[in-house]
């Protein structure tokens, strides 16, 4: 498999349209590369891009690839179990919350929860995922092998304040949303997911104060029900 694209495999790549990839382009949003009148992608260097600034892109992107997975009830919805969708963290330090938020987690198959902390760990040491929202997203870079084999899955986790994770926008973060996926396309439409839920600030008011998770899951239903109906800008 070839390392680069033109823009019809980076299209399929990303599962988006080509007109999508050339809006991304002239927004500064892909790095590419013109070889004569066309455009060349790597794909190495788009995973890693799009790992680091994926959460911050446009709406009509988020919006396109969090439909990549296909899963009929949306992304998070499909990956999301009460039992994993309001995990109360305590630890104070930020390599320790994490550590303790993987523990508290419900896995749907065998992990070596250990080695997924420290791919965590790697992963935010390349740049923080907090956002001005005070949502974290972790999760294990995109350009390594997947932490899961067969199955999907997201997780919340909630601290009691704001802690500091690093970020270079000096952002702290108080909500941690962990989203693992067996295949490239799952992991795309997961964090895209993510990113167009945690620009509802109506939810996230809402999953930091439920009481339980499943209050959780019922709003993460409907908000994902009601993103999946919106029309493309």
């Amino acid at each position: 498999m070839t390392d680069f694209l033109s823009v019809k495999q980076l299209a399929e790549h990303l599962q988006v349209s080509d007109k999508t990839i050339y809006r991304m382009l002239w927004r500064g949003d892909l790095p590419g590369r013109r070889v004569g009148s066309q455009w060349r992608f790597s794909r190495s260097e788009v995973d890693f891009w799009l790992d680091l600034r994926l959460p911050k892109l446009a709406p009509p992107e988020l919006r396109e690839m969090s439909r990549a997975g296909g899963a009929g009830a949306g992304p998070l919805t499909a990956a999301l179990t009460p039992r994993n969708a309001l995990i109360p963290l305590a630890a104070e330090q930020p390599e320790e919350v994490i550590r303790e938020f993987i523990d508290g987690v419900e896995f749907p198959e065998p992990v070596d929860r250990p080695a997924l902390v420290a791919r965590i760990r790697e992963r935010e040491h390349t740049s923080s995922t907090s956002t001005a929202q005070g949502v974290m997203f972790l999760h294990t870079a995109r350009w390594e092998a997947r932490a899961l084999q067969s199955s999907n899955l997201f997780a919340i986790g909630r601290l009691s304040a704001p802690r500091d994770f690093g970020s270079s926008d000096g952002d702290p973060a108080d909500l941690l949303f962990l989203l693992l996926a067996s295949g490239h396309r799952d992991h795309l439409a997961l964090l895209a997911g993510a990113a167009r839920l945690s620009r509802l600030p109506a939810v996230l008011a809402a999953i930091r104060a439920a009481r339980g998770g499943l209050e959780v899951v019922h709003l993460v239903r409907r908000a994902e029900a009601s993103l999946m109906l919106e029309k493309e800008s």
